[in-house]
């Protein structure tokens, strides 16, 4: 009997890279070298722990690019191809090695696995790794979550669609390749923000990972740490890093990978070897690059490095994994006895350190499960979803903003180096954003372009390449793709704008960058909430309802005139569809601050707050005092949109807005110009540049007949599709008339 749980989280991800002009490009090598170290030796320990019987559990993120790079056809014959020229050099390297007998038997070594990943990777999986990863999901024993789209960083970000288009199209990807909606994400980089959590709930993602300070500053202070899950008040649960486990494997000096009988990494023949003998086996003939093929083990500190031992290294990993699996036990046990609940400890890593940074990872990692299987040392692994089950009842925190990035926050990808993506970033999003709403049904090359313009962005979104230019590492080629997608983009964009789509130019992006075939750039809108909610019948339910503040300076039993009736009416009905509606409106006497009518949830302001004697004065503290009450409701909750009636919340309405980034709709029941004929003094002037403030800043704008329209597209020059016709009605029921 387990006395708490291991939770073991690995994070798949490479970027997209995929380059049909050019089969002999490096930076596709990374694909190919972590499948060959990597991806496939975890699928066959797992498959081999199945086999035997070892109860084991381990959550593993999948990026979309990555599975787009897997699932693709192109890239899995280069694969194979890449994969037989390092059979090939091993075979040679026997041959070179056959009187060095310190290097011949891990030639030999080389060439034996690389044969068994071929026939794995061919024979077993077809060439695509998905279908073992479908099957091991289907078993149970491997929890298979998502992250976003391109791996974008979600807190440098700046519109609330992009970032939401970052969650829909992984969400919607995952769904479909592997068969069923991913239950959490990986953030990107760990990085959280408030209001990420919220987008997660509108997808169905149930939990999500965060780093230890993600955690330990959020507010109020969680009572067990990082030891249990905590809930944001979106209902979303975050798990936080454990930093003892993750220094245990991860710490450059003390961590596990970096004992003298591990193989060293720094130590390839591609380096050391005559590059006339290599040069069959390297990219363009020319360019000197990890082979994989590494005879040394890291021996000590020093250039001086004795031969790989793999008998010695594999007893190693024993040792370890056991080591681990004790230490994990003591911190359980100690941590059970005061939490009154079993601790999860969560150590989450990137899944490529194991075997490709760390080849002896895999074995580790199997010998960790056979340990942990029986629930000895009183430790056994548990998914989240799991875990959540057994504990539904969790602390509700906000949490702080935080990154596993090197400082904890965003400083790696928003610094002197690469601060410059970001200008042509945000101004991409702004710009796809206003296109979804300029073109709501957009067909043939006009669609084909908005898709590929919003394939550009999440391509250029990124976070490896702010991540690559960084570190240094390979910074002209990230800084190139960057610049690519993003002239990609805007040449699509300026095309559109001319009205002449360049169906040439289009032929070739699509075929360059092709990834998420499926997608519609309409998630892109503004509108996007609207247009999902219309499109159903009969309202949405559950955790489907949309969430809207609705702004009115009347509410019965205040009732100036006829908007108050319009409001009161409104939410009622949007409430019995099963949406969820918060009325801010002014203070009545006699009434309390907070009713729940009908299922509308009604907040009035402090009436202390509204002293003016001036009208004007008296509604911009109106406007003020539903600011604080709205922002602080907002804080704490999820919402959609907010809903504006009339100038007298236009101030009100455009903060909120502008603050939470939400759409904005502006219902205008009359014009000042209207009411009078005319502007014919100041005060009427004011509230008729207050009524085209909001008109023009609104995503839509409502209004009750055909002439109601022209009048307001007329007075204040909108855009007239931004212009919504609801007629008004009447409820026979109010009048107490039988029909």
């Amino acid at each position: 009997m387990s006395e708490g749980y291991l939770m073991l989280v690995l994070h798949a991800h490479l970027p997209y890279i995929r380059h049909p002009e050019d089969p002999g490009i490096m930076e596709e090598r990374w694909l190919f070298e972590a499948i060959t170290e990597s991806y496939v030796p975890l699928i066959r320990t797992f498959e081999k722990l199945v086999k035997d019987g070892v109860d084991f559990k381990i959550t593993m993120s999948f990026s979309p690019p990555l599975v787009s790079m897997l699932n693709d056809r192109l890239l899995q014959e280069r694969y194979l191809n890449h994969l037989k020229k390092l059979i090939y050099l091993a075979e040679a390297e026997i041959d070179r090695n056959k009187n060095n007998p310190d290097f011949l038997d891990i030639a030999a070594m080389y060439f034996n696995r690389l044969n068994d990943l071929r026939r794995s990777f061919e024979d077993d999986y077809g060439g695509n790794l998905i279908l073992p990863l479908q099957s091991l999901q289907s078993l149970g024993v491997l929890e298979v979550i998502t992250t976003c789209a391109t791996h974008g960083y979600l807190p440098l970000i700046m519109t609330r669609e992009a970032r939401r288009a970052q969650v829909q199209v992984a969400v919607e990807q995952h769904e479909k390749l592997f068969g069923r909606p991913p239950t959490g994400i990986w953030l990107p980089e760990c990085a959280y923000v408030p209001g990420v959590d919220d987008i997660l709930k509108e997808f169905g993602i149930r939990y999500f990972f965060v780093e230890t300070h993600g955690i330990t500053f959020a507010s109020p202070t969680p009572r067990y740490g990082v030891y249990a899950p905590v809930y944001c008040y979106s209902g979303v649960a975050a798990f936080g890093r454990d930093p003892e486990s993750s220094r245990q494997v991860w710490d450059r000096h003390t961590g596990y990978p970096g004992n003298p009988y591990y193989r060293e990494f720094y130590r390839d023949i591609g380096y050391d070897l005559d590059l006339d003998y290599l040069a069959p086996y390297l990219p363009g003939g020319y360019i000197r690059c990890d082979t994989g093929l590494k005879y040394y083990r890291i021996t000590g500190p020093g250039d001086g490095k004795e031969p790989y031992r793999p008998d010695l290294a594999e007893l190693k990993t024993r040792d370890d994994a056991k080591d681990f699996a004790y230490k994990q036990g003591l911190q359980i046990k100690k941590l059970a006895g005061g939490m009154g609940r079993k601790p999860v400890v969560v150590a989450p890593y990137d899944a490529e350190l194991f075997g490709h940074w760390w080849y002896e990872g895999p074995q580790w990692l199997e010998h960790l499960c056979r340990f942990t299987g029986d629930g000895r040392d009183g430790v056994q692994m548990i998914t989240p979803t799991a875990y959540l089950g057994d504990f539904v009842d969790n602390q509700v925190v906000n949490l702080a903003a935080s990154s596993w990035g090197e400082g904890g926050y965003n400083e790696v990808w928003l610094n002197p180096s690469n601060d410059w993506i970001y200008r042509h970033l945000h101004r991409a999003e702004t710009t796809l954003v206003d296109l979804a709403d300029l073109y709501p049904a957009a067909r043939g090359n006009v669609r084909r372009a908005l898709n590929q313009a919003a394939r550009e962005l999440l391509l250029a979104e990124s976070s490896d390449w702010a991540f690559i230019i960084k570190t240094g590492t390979a910074v002209q080629y990230a800084t190139q793709r960057t610049s690519d997608h993003i002239n990609r983009f805007n040449n699509l964009t300026a095309r559109l704008a001319e009205g002449k789509v360049n169906e040439g130019e289009l032929i070739e992006y699509e075929k360059e960058d092709n990834i998420f075939p499926d997608l519609d750039y309409r998630i892109y809108s503004r509108h996007y909430l609207l247009r999902r909610t219309a499109a159903r019948t009969g309202g949405i339910k559950g955790d489907e309802a949309l969430k809207i503040i609705m702004l009115s300076w009347e509410f019965p039993p205040k009732t100036v005139g006829g908007l108050a009736r319009h409001v009161y009416d409104l939410s009622r009905a949007l409430a019995r569809l099963g949406e969820v509606v918060h009325v801010i409106t002014c203070p009545v006497a006699g009434a309390d601050d907070y009713q729940l009518v009908e299922g509308v949830h009604i907040h009035r302001v402090d009436s202390s707050g509204l002293t003016a004697t001036d009208f004007m004065e008296w509604v911009k503290q109106l406007n003020d005092n539903m600011a604080v009450l709205a922002a602080g409701l907002m804080d704490r909750e999820r919402f959609d949109m907010i809903h504006a009636h009339d100038w007298l919340m236009g101030d009100v309405g455009i903060y909120l807005s502008d603050r939470f980034r939400l759409p904005l709709v502006a219902t205008i029941h009359a014009t000042e110009h209207g009411r009078n004929r005319g502007i014919h003094n100041d005060l009427q002037r004011r509230i008729h540049g207050l009524e085209g403030w909001l008109a023009a800043v609104s995503s839509a704008v409502i209004c009750c007949s055909e002439y109601m329209a022209d009048e307001i597209t007329g007075l204040f020059q909108i855009d007239r599709k931004k212009t919504y016709i609801i007629p008004n009605g009447v409820d026979p029921a109010n009048l107490g008339i039988r029909i």
